[in-house]
């Protein structure tokens, strides 16, 4: 079963607008499909994360930085909406300077509920 169009929309807007928040004044968002996935990789030019922190992102409960509003729910509904896709992201430092964050999600999966 292909990726339901409101739980896409969910995930391109949490990635979104996590890069806009940090961002300086740059985002970047690439979508590119090949015959087996669908892979989304957004980049920021904020002051990004420490190494150390990259594998804390998404962690339910994990809050990095309180500098911007929010309650740090975004990573962690986007973990569980790709667990359910049978996906993966992954967490690291952007040529911009800030964050890369690329979400990999199978074309036609069954789907986890």
């Amino acid at each position: 079963m292909p990726i339901e169009a409101h739980d896409f929309s969910e995930i391109l807007g949490i990635v979104l607008d996590n890069a806009g928040k940090w961002a300086n004044r740059c985002v970047n968002c690439d979508i590119a499909a090949s015959a087996t996935t669908l892979t989304l990789t957004t980049d920021d030019d904020g002051f990004g994360v420490a190494e150390e922190d990259l594998s804390r992102l998404g962690e339910r409960g994990t809050r990095l930085d309180e500098r911007r509003p929010g309650y740090g729910l975004g990573l962690t509904i986007l973990a569980q909406l790709i667990a359910r896709y049978s996906g993966h992201s992954r967490f690291e430092r952007s040529p911009l300077g800030g964050l890369r964050v690329t979400v990999t999600l199978p074309l036609a999966v069954e789907v986890i509920n």
